[in-house]
């Protein structure tokens, strides 16, 4: 019953939607391939991925690669996740927490959050809950795309929900 009503608040602050009912497979070594989310409006992203060396989330203010604001590396290294800011040389947030790691054998939900210049990459599908991982900009830039990219193996993900507030 408190699960229920806990969900029909949820519904009320948030807008919903399924973003693609199907696996996305990315080959292994793959580039931003010109495959751009369109996130703007929305400050969350929830995805299930599956691989087995990790891949890289690009988020970014236009459809093209030099307007980079965060990059969110999955298994980077084979043990981490690292936010990164638009230039290598900024600060940058790294975890080696196990629950923040894709898997190769299953999926495995994750989300994204992004408001007031900070980028959350967090395990589960609720935004704000669970293990996570955090960075923060002082340069002031919005998030309008989304695109994903891999290392040197495939990756399957699927981007299951969009949540923006109302």
């Amino acid at each position: 019953m408190d699960l229920t009503i806990g969900f029909q608040i949820l519904i009320y602050l948030y807008s919903a939607h399924l973003t693609t009912n199907e696996i996305l497979r990315l080959p292994e070594n793959s580039d931003y391939d010109g495959t751009f989310y369109n996130v703007e409006n929305q400050e969350s992203k929830v995805v299930f991925i599956k691989t087995c060396k990790g891949g890289v989330f690009g988020f970014f203010q236009w459809m093209n690669t030099s307007s980079l604001v965060h990059e969110v590396y999955t298994r980077a290294y084979g043990t981490k996740t690292i936010i990164f800011g638009h230039d290598k040389s900024d600060p940058r947030s790294i975890s080696t927490d196990s629950e923040l790691l894709p898997e190769a054998n299953r999926f495995k939900p994750f989300y994204f959050h992004w408001a007031n210049n900070t980028m959350v990459f967090g395990a589960g599908i609720v935004v704000g809950q669970g293990p996570r991982l955090q960075l923060s900009r002082s340069i002031a830039a919005t998030v309008r795309y989304m695109s994903v990219r891999t290392f040197n193996c495939p990756m399957d993900y699927i981007l299951e929900l969009s949540c923006r507030k109302l």
